[in-house]
């Protein structure tokens, strides 16, 4: 293998190939970046055997070929070469070995050593060619609102997925980690024709928002197969594994109907939660006490102090207090679309939902969050 590539171009693939390197495998060569060049194109590929990226060059390609450069070295390399064009060239050492490679730019030259192309392992045939498009501003807001309530215990491995639903025209987004549920909807020009849904590692439905707010694109590649799913962007693709087996059945979770709403301004919630929730350390809960006209809201953690802040409200029911999460809570209130909050209350032992009030925010977004016995 022999090419010529722009350095600065280079830079910036591996960079995004980066997220799809594996740090911990027993595998050394998942540590590496693949890259196989052939016909005024150099292909570039990372994996953690759940996650893939590709990621494609145009390149001087003057002798095809491939090879796995050891991820890191080579970006740092690379990011230091004295020059803007890089030479990089495969020199072997014997069949099947690795041999090395040769990066040089200007007067610098380096010699690494690499693995042979046929021990790295591919999981994706990348394969775009039955894509859909899905508009990026709604897959993208709708996985900000609803990503942050799914599990990351690995224990639970459904849980650290999220729920996609896609039709001609909408787009659903599911997550729940069994302590809080994230429900989005929005309306999308587009989609697949027939509807689709999978559930989705977070992990990969994140890099997936990371790279479609940095692309030129306005629309992302979607495949969605048997076993794995496709999200393209013109000259890079994520290729992540589904996550097999039965999503909880979210709507048996949402209570037909509450016995207290309270309609709150967003931004004074907010603050006030913020404020408190930095005593409530420890697990210890954010507590919430609603009076006639008044929330008062605490946060009492043994050893450490404890804080408490009012704010006026339209409450005119029997006074009761619930205990939240309160990182959970900020999540959810900050996730609402509007100036407005809708707080949907039954019990202090029952969940409750957060939701917006004007319009179709009211609809397009649910979040509901357990609660935490209290005592004293």
């Amino acid at each position: 293998m022999r090419l010529r590539c722009d350095r600065n171009a280079l830079v910036d693939k591996l960079a995004i190939l980066a997220r799809g390197v594996s740090s911990r495998s027993a595998l050394p060569v998942l540590s590496g970046v693949l890259l196989q060049a052939a016909d005024g194109r150099l292909d570039l590929f990372s994996t953690d055997m759940e996650l893939s990226i590709k990621a494609s060059l145009a390149t001087a390609v003057d002798e095809a070929g491939d090879t796995v450069v050891p991820a890191r070295l080579f970006s740092d390399v690379v990011r230091n070469l004295p020059s803007d064009e890089v030479l990089i060239e495969t020199e072997a050492v014997g069949d099947g070995a690795g041999g090395s490679v040769l990066v040089s730019a200007g007067n610098a030259k380096f010699h690494l050593n690499a693995w042979a192309a046929s021990d790295f392992p591919q999981v994706s045939a990348f394969d775009m060619s039955e894509c859909f498009q899905v508009p990026r501003e709604p897959f993208v807001a709708t996985l900000a609102k609803v990503g942050r309530a799914a599990s990351r215990d690995e224990t639970r491995p459904i849980l650290t997925g999220v729920l996609v639903s896609m039709g001609e025209g909408s787009l659903k987004m599911v997550a729940t980690d069994s302590y809080r549920l994230g429900v989005r909807q929005a309306h999308l020009e587009g989609g697949p024709g027939a509807e689709v849904q999978a559930i989705v590692p977070v992990k990969a439905l994140s890099e997936v928002a990371r790279l479609a707010t940095g692309a030129e694109r306005e629309a992302i590649d979607v495949v969605i197969g048997e076993n794995q799913a496709l999200f393209g962007f013109g000259d890079v693709v994520v290729a992540t594994r589904l996550i097999d087996g039965q999503f909880p059945n979210y709507k048996q979770l949402l209570p037909e109907a509450y016995e207290h709403e309270v309609v709150l301004d967003k931004e004074e919630l907010l603050g006030v939660a913020r404020r408190v929730g930095l005593l409530a350390q420890k697990n210890a809960p954010l507590r919430l006490r609603f009076g006639e006209g008044t929330l008062t809201v605490r946060a009492i953690t043994q050893d450490v102090g404890q804080a408490e802040e009012s704010l006026a409200v339209d409450y005119d029911g029997d006074e009761f207090e619930i205990g939240f999460n309160h990182v959970y809570l900020i999540d959810g209130i900050e996730a609402v679309d509007g100036d407005k909050v809708s707080l949907k209350l039954i019990t202090p032992l029952r969940p409750g939902l957060v939701s917006g009030v004007e319009g179709e925010a009211a609809a397009d977004f649910l979040y509901l969050i357990m609660p935490i016995r209290l005592s004293g």
